[in-house]
């Protein structure tokens, strides 16, 4: 019995912690945001991750798009924080593409964010909505509900 109570008081405390670091984390992007959108427009990247780490890029632009300074956050756990990101300053956010020498010398994950927040940026411009991705619990319901099981 007080092994059962001890193993349920572990797993809630463990619940608990993560919900206040994620919500930590959650502060944390939205006083990133918040400072960027008082200095200009904010291109946002995303990489969520699976299995590897998750990855978000924001870019604070100026009215013509030129990318002012970058910040990434990167990481498997809600610790992560978000630092500077290098060697975008003065750069046109639509010149960057899969072939930007700027993009190359990036891990992939960073590359493929900064892809992400060109896309998104180029699609909110053209007054077009982004699409939101379904969650995998979703999806697979809707998986399952179109299985037929009769022949």
């Amino acid at each position: 019995m007080n092994s059962t109570f001890f193993l349920i008081m572990i797993c809630i405390t463990g619940f608990l912690l993560q919900s206040f670091l994620g919500l930590q984390q959650i502060k944390h992007f939205n006083k990133e945001y918040v400072k960027m959108r008082k200095e200009g427009k904010v291109a946002i990247g995303r990489r969520p991750g699976k299995i590897r780490a998750g990855t978000l890029v924001m870019f604070c632009l100026d009215q013509e798009g030129v990318i002012q300074y970058g910040r990434k956050m990167q990481g498997i756990t809600v610790l992560a924080r978000f630092k500077d990101l290098k060697g975008y300053e003065g750069v046109k956010i639509g010149s960057l593409d899969k072939e930007s020498r700027l993009l190359k010398k990036e891990s992939k994950l960073i590359r493929e964010c900064i892809l992400n927040a060109v896309e998104t940026y180029n699609l909110v411009i053209h007054g077009k909505e982004i699409a939101i991705k379904e969650p995998p619990l979703t999806s697979l319901k809707k998986k399952v509900k179109n299985l037929s099981f009769s022949k």
